[in-house]
């Protein structure tokens, strides 16, 4: 009869210790992890099944490098998906519009150089062909000349001489007329090229000074704010494509894995984030990550911590 009282002590001591080490331990690996989608803002204006298929690919990035279920959408789980829109979505949304202001501009300067490149060569080989066309008017012309202060000299020319001078004052005139013709589009293509080339430096000068104000204010590395792990839901707070935002649900599922940041900035895990292009993979610093928390396969402390949280869910 003694012993009970001891025995009801060491199963109260027992149970205590076991809630101490679930509670120390429940963050580590809670593998599979049951997730649902909570609320979504309607400034992001996503539905919610392009949020399911973001939150896949994330799952993706971990689960198909490590061979292994780790997440699990459950309509009755706890555990939520946020998308919350602040001012960090904003101030995305306003780096978006600067972003295409620049490529409008940039596409401008590139027409106005194309421009700029097909008159000069416009120019360029009408002024060839001016300069030979002068060159041979006025060899023409010297030897014109030289015929009719011949004749002058001699007290005029015959007749037929005279007729045949008069016919080539003739064509010389209608090709000086020809050459200032082409003299004046000649001006006037040099006239278009200064204006353009002007207006392609002042766009030069613009875009310029527009991209340094756009890397003061977008082009450095930031903090991994654009997302958290809260304990008991994953809220996105942030994403310009679709790529960051499967970057930013992968990152905060490895959060929730129990992962903290590594080194790298490959990696998935690291604490800042540049401009995101493509969806992610797992580097060997993030694989470390995951192999020192969850292992190869689920370990006894995880199959019992597995155990009761089906217990109290």
């Amino acid at each position: 009869m003694l012993r009970s009282p001891y025995l009801i002590a060491l199963l109260i001591t027992v149970l205590g210790a076991s809630t101490y080490w679930y509670r120390l331990t429940a963050a580590e690996c809670p593998v599979p992890l049951s997730y649902r989608i909570g609320e979504i803002d309607p400034s992001f204006e996503l539905s919610r099944e392009a949020a399911q298929l973001y939150i896949t690919q994330a799952e993706a990035v971990w689960e198909d490098a490590v061979g292994r279920e780790l997440f699990i959408y459950d309509d009755s789980t706890d555990f939520t998906i946020d998308f919350v829109y602040d001012e960090r979505q904003a101030a995305a949304n306003s780096e978006a519009a600067q972003r295409s202001v620049l490529d409008e501009q940039r596409e401008e300067n590139e027409r106005i150089l194309a421009a700029v490149a097909e008159l000069q060569q416009e120019h360029a080989s009408l002024a060839v062909s001016y300069e030979r066309r002068v060159a041979a008017y006025e060899a023409r012309l010297d030897a014109y000349n030289a015929e009719v202060t011949k004749y002058n000299d001699r007290g005029g020319a015959p007749p037929e001489v005279f007729e045949g001078l008069e016919a080539e004052r003739t064509e010389l005139e209608a090709t000086a007329q020809s050459l200032s013709k082409t003299a004046a589009e000649l001006n006037q293509l040099a006239s278009e090229l200064n204006q353009l080339s002007n207006r392609g430096n002042d766009l030069v000068e613009r875009y310029n000074k527009d991209v340094v104000e756009y890397n003061e204010a977008y082009g450095y590395s930031r903090e991994f704010t654009q997302g958290d792990y809260q304990g008991n839901n994953i809220n996105v707070y942030k994403f310009s494509n679709d790529a960051e935002v499967v970057t930013v649900l992968a990152h905060e599922f490895g959060h929730a894995l129990g992962l903290g940041h590594v080194e790298g900035p490959s990696s998935l895990m690291y604490y800042l984030l540049d401009e995101v292009t493509t969806v992610p993979e797992l580097s060997e610093d993030d694989r470390a990550a995951y192999q020192a928390v969850c292992g190869d396969a689920e370990s006894f402390a995880q199959w019992v911590r597995r155990q009761i949280r089906q217990l109290i869910n």
